[in-house]
């Protein structure tokens, strides 16, 4: 496994892009955000990427990021939250796995945040997609950091103690 880069996983709204690029400043390394990439790629958001070309599409765009990030290093990587999903996670580096309840990420969510969020519009099958999620983030977590009630700088200061 890759020790030199950190990518961070976690449900929709658990501060990984926030994290990974204070984390990446903080340890003098690269951010990278899949989403973002994904974003600038295609000139569309990921909600308009999701309805124009489907989720098919989009996570066959997150594993060629996956295949990707497994040649960068000393980057500080935020994942969007199905992202846990590619092939070769383990190969990219340490997995932060951000982990918080969901009513919790629910209520950190605004209106505009939640828009972003194609799979988070409908609250009971976000609800059943976390719970599905959560065994696969604990699995392929090389660190687990609960971040409810903790302000970054709390987070960033477990983090350090953990990564170097």
């Amino acid at each position: 496994m890759r020790m030199d880069n950190i990518i961070f996983i976690g449900f929709m709204g658990c501060g990984k892009s926030t994290i990974a690029r204070v984390l990446a400043v903080e340890l003098d390394r690269i951010f990278l955000d899949s989403d973002l990439l994904i974003e600038t790629k295609f000139k569309q958001s990921v909600n308009e990427i999701f309805k124009n070309k489907g989720e098919c599409f989009f996570r066959e765009q997150e594993q060629k990021l996956a295949d990707f990030f497994i040649f960068c290093q000393n980057a500080c990587i935020a994942s969007g939250g199905g992202f846990v999903n590619v092939k070769n996670l383990e190969k990219i580096g340490l997995s932060v796995y951000l982990r918080a309840d969901f009513e919790y990420l629910k209520k950190r969510l605004n209106k505009d945040e939640i828009a972003k969020r194609p799979l988070f519009f409908d609250e009971i099958k976000a609800k059943k997609l976390y719970n599905e999620r959560i065994k696969i983030y604990e699995d392929k977590a090389d660190v687990i950091l609960d971040i409810e009630n903790k302000s970054i700088d709390e987070l960033i200061s477990e983090l350090k103690k953990v990564v170097k």
